[in-house]
């Protein structure tokens, strides 16, 4: 056994096979995703010359030159207090109360010395002795006024807002005010001396409203940030130790163990609902294509590939990345439409490790459309280069559009344009070269790979050419007629036409036995019975498909090869061994084994190649008799329900017949002419 077919049977082996593909594609495509957007690290520490640019990969904070931000903030808030009205009231009582016991105890009958001690002992103010001994000898009118001046200021100097602050400058001005009265001068520094005795705060310090008003400041201070793509670092510039602490909380200093988390989940989340919604898509756009494991697996197999390529271009230039590439593999190895799906995802997953590069987004989503779209119908090599050239040709309008919209610079943007059609070129060199590994491994039939099957000098065509040139000719104009009918209903034409060349390859093994490679007028039928005639007959589809795996044929040509007749009667003979054994057969006997076609092209091919035999038979080919013998063996083949399980509609039907009937003006010639109509439909299982 070849590598080739081990590989074959080990995607084919079990269904936890996918599970296998998908967790390996989710896996890989996650670390080439994650290593190209995680940014270097670098040697650095605080007094170092930067070797060069450092730029944030992402928005960050820079923490030190916040927290100076906020601390500026707080600091700048001014401590809040209430006003005590009751404070200035105590300190009004406190002088009258001070001035009216200084007054009983001038008045005693007492000793200096003992006065002095007497209102020491009752005094509401602490005076110094001196202080106390000169206010018991001045005289009445001194002292009036000293209490006129002191009451007054005191009541004018507490009715402020007084804090611990603002003491000092109160007491300041207490002083001005006693020292610009009319007091004595000897008495000034006493009455100072009282005033400034009961000058004290009357704004009590909240600490609750000071607190929230320092809150408040820290939350209105806005986060001195670095945005994504903002340096941090200047090249030959000094390296500052706010800018190696913005470095470690980005991880990028080695030496550092930081892990960012936010990076790993955002990447989890993204990939994973790629991969949610490109399975929900497939599902919902074609069941089959879900229950094919090996579209599974090639999806993912080419996606990583993509991946790999994508990782190692945009180092040298993200517009280099074969955008197009993917979407015209999977356009052409699966379907367009989930080709197109691939590419908006694919184009956003590289987007995401080229940092969002604008030019490269757009130039992936449109010439990936366009790719898609071009090979999505490719019949030969020359579509592969006009899908090429018109992907270059959308490259360079995308880059050179958004180019246009983010500079003035002309020059520079018609260069980068040729980025564009450099990358169109190599997208479809690589789709062209990879093509046939892909083709070879999952047992994918690319119009490529029919192309090569329909040439001529293939081995199988030329000894089907050789042996049997009667059943040559016939496969040619049944892949005309059915070529013009799958293009009427859109089905696949060139499949089609490659399975009508093969169709009756069985014929190779015995070539005499069918009326048109028969080269005299004698029928080898005629010698044998009934059964064993329609035995060989029946038996060249068996003989077909044993060739068809001997030659190497790709599946979808095998199904056509057993499914051209269906199960349908060999008539002619069964009528005869009717005749012969006076109507006891059995009619399974004489029906091939099948299966009925399954796909429009190989319902299209049936009708195809009954219509050739019927109508070449024809002695007198006109228009009418044309149109009548369509429809007689379409009705037939209907009415024997081989085409129950196509795809065919009743308009495809309709559409079928026309397109029949318009092909083969011109294109049969004479055959023996059969009896009648159902001989003629019998008939035909000899040619």
């Amino acid at each position: 056994m070849s590598k080739l077919d081990k590989l074959k049977n080990f995607l084919n082996k079990d269904p936890l096979i996918i599970i296998f593909f998908v967790v390996f594609y989710f896996v890989s495509s996650y670390m080439l995703i994650y290593t190209s957007i995680t940014p270097p690290k670098f040697d650095l520490k605080a007094g170092d010359v930067a070797p060069q640019d450092i730029k944030a990969p992402k928005d960050v904070i820079d923490v030190i030159a916040t927290q100076k931000k906020i601390q500026e903030a707080v600091n700048a808030v001014n401590p809040k207090y209430d006003y005590n009205e009751n404070i200035a009231k105590e300190s009004y009582l406190k002088l009258a109360d001070f001035f009216n016991k200084l007054r009983e105890v001038r008045k005693s009958s007492e000793s200096e010395e003992q006065k002095l001690q007497d209102f020491k002992n009752i005094t509401p103010i602490n005076l110094e002795d001196k202080d106390i001994a000169f206010l018991l000898k001045i005289d009445d009118s001194t002292l009036i006024k000293m209490e006129t001046v002191i009451l007054s200021a005191e009541k004018a100097i507490m009715a402020r807002q007084i804090t611990e602050d603002a003491l000092q400058s109160a007491l300041n001005d207490a002083k001005s005010v006693v020292e610009s009265s009319d007091i004595p001068v000897d008495a000034k520094p006493v009455a100072v001396e009282i005033l400034s005795s009961v000058i004290v705060p009357n704004m009590i310090y909240n600490a609750y409203e000071t607190n929230l008003a320092k809150k408040e400041a820290e939350e209105k201070v806005q986060p001195v940030m670095y945005k994504k793509g903002q340096n941090i670092v200047v090249s030959g510039e000094i390296v500052t130790p706010e800018q190696i602490e913005v470095l470690k909380s980005l991880g990028l200093l080695k030496g550092t163990d930081k892990i960012d988390y936010a990076l790993i989940v955002g990447l989890f989340l993204i990939l994973s609902l790629s991969l949610f919604l490109s399975v929900y898509y497939i599902i919902r756009l074609d069941k089959k294509i879900a229950t094919k494991k090996m579209y599974i697996e090639l999806l993912c197999l080419t996606g990583i590939l993509y991946l790999v390529l994508a990782v190692a271009f945009k180092g040298i230039e993200p517009l280099l990345i074969p955008a197009a590439m993917l979407p015209m593999l999977v356009s052409i190895l699966i379907d367009p439409y989930i080709a197109i799906m691939v590419d908006i995802i694919y184009s956003l997953l590289v987007g995401l490790m080229v940092s969002f590069n604008q030019a490269f987004i757009f130039m992936s989503l449109l010439g990936g459309l366009i790719g898609a779209i071009k090979l999505s119908s490719a019949k030969q090599r020359m579509d592969f280069v006009k899908a090429g050239l018109y992907v270059s040709a959308v490259n360079l309008v995308s880059i050179v559009g958004v180019g246009l919209l983010n500079s003035n610079d002309i020059v520079s943007v018609l260069k980068s344009g040729l980025w564009g059609i450099i990358n169109g070129v190599f997208s479809i060199i690589l789709v062209i070269g990879t093509l046939p590994f892909w083709e070879a491994a999952f047992d994918i039939l690319t119009p490529l790979k029919l192309l090569e099957l329909s040439n001529p000098n293939n081995p199988l065509l030329k000894k089907l050419m050789m042996d049997a040139p009667g059943t040559y000719h016939h496969s040619m104009i049944v892949a005309n007629l059915a070529e013009a009918a799958s293009d009427a209903v859109g089905a696949n034409s060139l499949l089609v036409r490659v399975g009508a060349y093969y169709h009756d390859i069985g014929k190779i093994k015995r070539p005499y036995f069918f009326k048109e490679n028969q080269l005299s007028d004698e029928n080898l039928h005629d010698k044998i019975s009934p059964d064993l005639s329609t035995l060989v007959i029946i038996s060249h589809v068996k003989d077909g498909v044993e060739l068809a795996k001997k030659y190497k044929l790709p599946p979808q040509i095998i199904d056509m090869i057993k499914e051209h007749h269906g199960t349908t009667l060999v008539k002619y003979f069964y009528n005869k061994a009717l005749q012969k054994e006076e109507g006891v057969c059995e009619e399974e006997s004489f029906r091939y084994p099948g299966p009925k076609p399954s796909t429009k092209e190989s319902a299209i091919l049936m009708l195809a190649d009954s219509v050739e035999a019927a109508v070449r038979s024809l002695s007198d080919p006109t228009e009418e008799n044309v149109r009548n013998m369509i429809e007689k063996i379409v009705t037939d083949r209907l009415n024997d329900g081989q085409l129950s399980n196509s795809d065919l509609t009743l308009k495809d039907i309709e559409t079928i017949k026309a397109s029949f009937l318009n092909s083969l003006a011109g294109m049969f010639h004479k055959r023996i002419e059969y009896p009648d109509i159902e001989t003629n439909q019998n008939k035909e299982v000899l040619e």
